[in-house]
Parts: structure tokens; C-alpha cells; sequence
């Protein structure tokens, strides 16, 4: 990301390299909002649960939403550790394509980690 000053105050600038579609237009309502409306709505949340949206402003003006979503603040290390998450999405992986052991003794096997 790089960095814009305007107004002596820093901004995050991300360069999007992503091809969009058009989706639908939505008209600003009375207190000049948009809604995403059902349809683009059931879009968003058929890939995940959507709980929020980033906000970017390209310099021609144009608008980016980019989808987000919270995690549990007990969960947040696991993001910050790239080792622990390395290993968790490796796990995922192996457990995506078969690759899993059966374990007879979950006490032992666990005592052992």
C-alpha cells in the first residue's frame, strides 16, 4: 500500500488490479445513501457472511466496496502469527485433498502435540 498526505492527514492508497463487472445501479435515496439492494446483497453473502465494507476512492472517483468481515478478538493473534496461520491453512490443504490421518488415542495424541 502506499501512502497519500492530504489535508495533513496519511491515507492507505491500494492499487486494484481486478477486473469488475456491472452488477446493477443503485439511486442515492433522500439522504443521499446507496443501498446494495437484494440481489447484490445475496451476491456478497453467498461467499461469506459480510458484516462490514471498506471504503476506497479511486482519483477519477470511483468507489470500491470491499467486503469484510470481524474476527473474534480472542482469535486475532492467529493472523498476526504467520507461522500459526501457515501451518492452520497447510492443514486445511492436506484435509481439502484427503490427505488425513485417523488417531485411535485423541488423549495420547494430544499429550503429545
Amino acid at each position: 500500500m502506499k501512502e497519500i498526505k492530504n489535508s495533513n492527514i496519511k491515507k492507505e492508497a491500494i492499487e486494484v488490479k481486478e477486473k469488475f463487472i456491472h452488477v446493477d445501479t443503485r439511486p442515492l435515496d433522500a439522504k443521499h445513501r446507496i443501498t446494495l439492494g437484494g440481489r447484490l446483497y445475496r451476491l456478497i453473502m453467498s461467499k461469506m457472511k459480510v458484516d462490514s465494507y471498506q471504503v476506497f476512492v479511486g482519483k477519477s472517483g470511483d468507489i470500491l466496496l470491499r467486503a469484510a468481515v470481524s474476527i473474534p478478538s480472542s482469535e486475532a493473534w492467529i493472523y498476526k502469527n504467520p507461522e500459526v496461520i501457515g501451518k492452520i491453512r497447510r492443514g486445511l490443504k492436506e484435509a481439502g485433498e484427503g490427505r488425513t490421518e485417523k488417531i485411535s488415542d485423541l488423549e495420547s495424541f494430544l499429550n503429545d502435540l
